[in-house]
């Protein structure tokens, strides 16, 4: 007991030693952070009175320039100068501003005359104006100008040189061009007793050189100067400072040698400002000068020095929580002194506490009936307990430490280690059955549990916990073996039901065709339908029973979502006419209309829902509804609904829905007939496809059934029916035409050519307007397809050519553009076109197009049509029926607006432009890509060089082959690039190429997946 006092006794007295360790070194912390900030305010302080110093001196340059502006200043001006600078608010300290002109013994008469007569101010002048004092000297500097007038009266008139002081001061002055500063305080006593101090310039005749001392005496005129107080001068800077717990008291050197002077207050330094209000010389300090911070700090008056000298008391300079951190640091170090000691000494203790309490566990894991180990990254195990340590057939001593290849068999080891490192690199717990083969040969089945654990920052095991669950296995072989019986029983019963059923009513059906008398016909029509729905019934009950067993597998397959709900008219489309009811069907935009899936179930469902709302309804619409809900790179979450008129459900009746033999009102039964296992069936499809079901319902007003599937996007393009098949008097009004193609895109070249030859045209191509305009007038042509953008020459400027050519002026011309604004389409129009259909080309647009205008031209004998180039912008804008079919095939929205599941490749596009033909969305779309590699090759030389024109011009040429394909984001990347301004930073333009090169990459493996591995042939 007397050893474990004293170790506690040297414990308090090391606490008390650190303690005050802390609170010394935090009071010379707290004293140093004070010291730092009386400094910076004392120099803030210094810098804002030296500021002011110069800005007063600054006001008297001001001065002197005022008289370099002309050559006779007169009063009133002076005035009206000084006015301007409005002292009171900038300048408060100035008391006095003065014009003191050179005036020598000979010009005296004659310049008190013309001050006298000086009538500017007063009528009156100033007829009592004189020098003062009287007497003969060589020379006068009287004040003549002083502002403000009426304050400084007394002085007017006074020599500033009649004292032999300030008549060499200024003489230096005159000189030396330089301040002429007066070191001299003067008390003033209006309104309070203060010292004032001044400083004057000499002010030389306008125009004359004043490059040295003869030339200056030469051209001097007199001097200008100020008067200002320096407690306001000071008091201003004063006001600045934060703290006020900071003195000052302003000294001005009294050595007139520079060599002589020292920064410390002396006894013969005037004092010139104390902030207590005094101006007598302070005594000193009270109490102890330790107790104080202490500064002196020059200030430059103009070569004058003055001495700033700061002070204040320690303890105001502390200011927040410094005032209690040595305190605190006393209170940290000696508690914190004794946590730490405490904690070493209770190490003992809870060491053999450890010790205790890891018996304990390893006493409990080791009659737990599971198998429990942990390793290290090493293989190495840690921990195994005795049932482990039993089925490895080794002493726990001789696990534990060693690696598992060296405890186990090697191929038992690796396969454990595989699972095993898997969580430790995944970080994950993981699960799973697995089974052994004790000593005797049985089978046991385990279920395992791993799980990753930090015994500390840098170790890190997994865990195992291994149960014996051989029993619940054998549990589960007779469940299966229960439900396989099940099953065969259904099948059997499927079998022996469905047999007579087909004969009932394939025999009805038989008799119906032969029966003429009325009555027997009821009979079997009855028994006939009675059938049908009997075997409904039993589709239903042997489904659920299926999927209830987990029996029913999807299939996935390819299929087209129109095929899909076609079939859906064509099964119900006849009950719903019979009722008068109308089927809507309607695919949002977005929704990609090729998936893979389960069609025949999804299928089931819907019959099933539409089955329901055509029972339910009785006259209106049915509306049949897909839409997505949510789209990643490869699945596509799709919104079926069906909505219908009908009766509608209350809440009650609703939340009984999708329940095994239940319907929302028993009395339905009996009206509209069902057993309520329709909707039961399509929530479990519904799940199955990875969706859900629900139902929206108001009494009277209808219901919407609605259910989810998650649907793989499709994989082999599936042709749909051509429901905008081309009309063959359109191919024969274009059959054996002559065609110039002009377009300056060779990918685009070759698509227009093959699209108008397959259609019988002759097509000859032109690589630019200059081109065109050559091969017009060599050749006859039916039409031309004019690009817009082209390099020698656009096609606005040669369509102006052509109308211009009195040859050429009836020539059919049409405009193929990427851009499909308003304002394009009235550019192209006023330029001469005939016609404006925009990029990428819709084959069916364009030969309607041109079997129009063929058409048109063949009625009217080719006559020729001479168009205005210039016609007024009203005239310009195209026909009603020509805007809406423009804007029907206009050019792709922007990505930000279209569905990402197009954003890559837009399959729809790529087969309308070609025409549904496999092997040309093959050629054509490999083709782009080379086109696009070859271009983005230029693109990046103009990066290099920062040619933004250059990048804008081939970002307009590769968008058109982009969209040509459906490559719909390389295409708006493209027009990003062609949208660039000069003014744009040339980082933006790497930005945008920088996001070209990976969209290509994808874009060349998408097309590998969708056309070159899937389009047959």
């Amino acid at each position: 007991m007397a050893t474990r006092s004293l170790l506690w006794g040297l414990g308090l007295l090391l606490a008390f030693i650190m303690g005050a360790t802390f609170y010394a070194t935090a009071a010379k912390g707290v004293e140093d952070d004070a010291q730092q900030r009386f400094d910076n305010l004392t120099r803030a302080t210094q810098y804002s009175i030296s500021a002011r110093v110069k800005s007063y001196s600054d006001v008297v340059r001001g001065l002197v320039a005022l008289f370099q502006t002309t050559d006779n200043l007169s009063r009133l001006q002076f005035r009206q100068y000084v006015q301007s600078l409005d002292m009171p608010q900038h300048f408060p300290a100035i008391e006095a501003v003065t014009y003191a002109p050179n005036v020598e013994d000979a010009d005296r008469v004659a310049f008190v005359a013309a001050v006298r007569a000086d009538k500017s101010l007063t009528p009156l002048g100033y007829p009592k104006f004189d020098i003062k004092p009287g007497g003969k000297r060589a020379h006068y500097s009287p004040l003549s100008y002083l502002e403000p007038m009426g304050m400084l009266m007394e002085k007017f008139g006074v020599d500033i040189t009649a004292n032999p002081a300030i008549d060499r001061a200024m003489n230096l002055s005159r000189d030396t061009g330089q301040v002429s500063a007066s070191g001299q305080p003067v008390v003033v006593q209006q309104p309070l007793p203060h010292i004032g101090l001044g400083m004057r310039l000499p002010v030389y005749k306008r125009g004359m050189p004043v490059h040295d001392v003869s030339s200056r005496r030469a051209a001097y005129l007199g001097s200008v100067g100020i008067g200002f107080g320096v407690s306001k001068l000071v008091q201003g800077a004063i006001d600045e400072m934060a703290d006020r717990q900071v003195h000052m008291i302003l000294y001005s050197d009294a050595s007139t040698d520079p060599e002589k002077r020292r920064l410390q207050i002396e006894k013969d330094d005037r004092l010139l400002f104390n902030d207590n209000g005094s101006i007598d010389k302070p005594a000193a300090l009270p109490g102890d000068p330790g107790d104080y911070f202490v500064s002196v700090l020059p200030i430059d008056f103009n070569g004058s020095l003055w001495k700033a000298q700061f002070y204040a008391r320690k303890d105001d300079m502390v200011v927040g929580f410094d005032r209690w951190l040595p305190l605190v640091a006393f209170t940290t170090g000696s508690v914190g002194t004794m946590l730490i000691y405490s904690y070493f000494f209770s190490l003992y203790s809870q060491r053999r506490k450890a010790q205790e309490q890891r018996r304990l566990l390893d006493s409990v894991l080791d009659n737990v009936d599971a198998h429990v180990y942990m390793k290290d990254q090493e293989r190495r195990f840690v921990y195994a307990n005795a049932k482990m340590a039993q089925v490895i057939g080794h002493p726990v001593e001789e696990i534990v430490g060693r690696y598992d290849r060296e405890v186990m068999p090697v191929s038992l080891a690796d396969a454990a280690w595989a699972e095993d490192r898997t969580v430790l690199q995944d970080g994950q717990k993981r699960s799973g059955e697995d089974q052994y083969t004790d000593r005797d040969g049985v089978v046991h089945h385990l279920w395992t549990v791993k799980a990753p654990v930090h015994l500390d920052q840098e170790t890190t095991v997994v865990i195992a916990l291994s149960t014996d669950v051989t029993e619940l296995h054998k549990l589960k072989e007779q469940a299966q073996a229960a439900n396989q019986a099940k099953s065969d029983f259904l099948s059997n019963m499927s079998h022996e039901i469905r047999t007579p059923m087909n004969s009932v009513i394939g025999m009805a059906h038989l008799a119906l065709k032969s029966v003429t008398n009325p009555k027997q016909k009821d009979y079997l029509q009855k028994i006939y339908h009675s059938g049908q729905h009997l075997l409904g019934i039993i589709n239903d009950i042997l489904d659920f029973s299926k999927i209830e067993a987990g029996k029913l597998d999807l299939e996935v397959l390819d299929f087209a979502l129109e095929s899909l709900l076609t079939n859906i008219s064509n099964q119900l489309g006849e009950s719903a006419s019979r009722k008068d009811l109308e089927l809507v069907f309607e695919i949002w935009p977005g929704l990609s209309h090729q998936l893979r899936g389960d069609p025949l179930r999804l299928e089931q469902v819907l019959l099933n829902f539409v089955s329901n709302a055509i029972k339910f309804s009785e006259n209106g619409r049915i509306y049949i509804r897909a839409r997505p809900v949510e789209d990643r790179d490869n699945t596509t979450v799709v919104r079926f609904e069906v909505q219908d008129n009908g009766i509608g459900m209350t809440p009650a009746q609703v939340q009984m829905l999708f329940q095994s033999f239940h319907q929302a009102d028993t009395s339905t039964t009996r009206k509209y007939g069902g057993t309520g296992l329709g909707l039961v069936i399509s929530k479990q499809l519904a799940e199955l496809m990875g969706g859900t079901v629900g139902v929206e319902s108001e009494p009277g007003h209808g219901s919407t059934f609605w259910f989810t599937a998650r649907l793989q996007k499709g994989t082999h393009l599936l042709q749909a029916t051509d429901t905008s098949a081309i009309q063959p008097d359109v191919l024969a009004s274009i059959h054996g035409a002559s065609i110039l193609l002009v377009e300056d895109n060779i990918f685009s070249q070759q698509v227009g050519q093959e699209l108008l030859e397959d259609s019988g045209a002759t097509v000859v191509v032109a690589n630019n307007g200059k081109e065109a305009i050559d091969l017009l007038l060599k050749e006859h042509f039916d039409c031309v397809l004019m690009d817009v953008q082209m390099p020698v020459m656009d096609g606005y400027e040669a369509t102006r050519i052509i109308r211009a050519h009195p040859k050429l002026s009836g020539t059919l011309v049409i405009a193929m553009t990427a851009n499909a604004g308003r304002e394009d389409q009235a550019r192209c129009l006023a330029a001469g076109m005939d016609e404006f259909i925009t990029k990428p080309i819709a084959p069916n647009l364009l030969f309607s197009v041109l079997s129009k205008w063929m058409s048109q031209r063949a009625a009217e004998g080719r006559t020729p049509q001479v168009r205005s180039t210039t016609a007024p912008a009203a005239e310009a804008a195209p026909p009603p029926n020509q805007a809406a079919l423009t804007a029907q095939f206009a050019s792709p929205e922007p990505v930000e607006n279209r569905d990402n599941s197009q954003e890559l490749l837009d399959m729809r596009m790529l087969a309308q432009t070609f025409g549904n033909k496999p092997e040309k969305m093959r050629k054509y779309a490999n083709m782009f890509l080379d086109s696009a590699r070859d271009g983005l090759v230029e693109v990046r030389a103009a990066l290099e060089q920062e040619d933004k024109k250059r990048l804008s011009e081939l970002g307009h040429r590769i968008k058109s082959s982009a969209r040509a394909v459906g490559a719909m984001s390389f295409a708006d990347l493209c027009l990003q690039l062609e949208h660039l301004n000069p003014e744009d930073d040339i980082a933006k333009a790497r930005d945008i190429v920088g996001r070209m090169q990976p969209l290509l990459e994808k874009l060349r493996e998408h097309i590998g997946q969708e056309l070159n591995a899937n389009v047959p042939g």
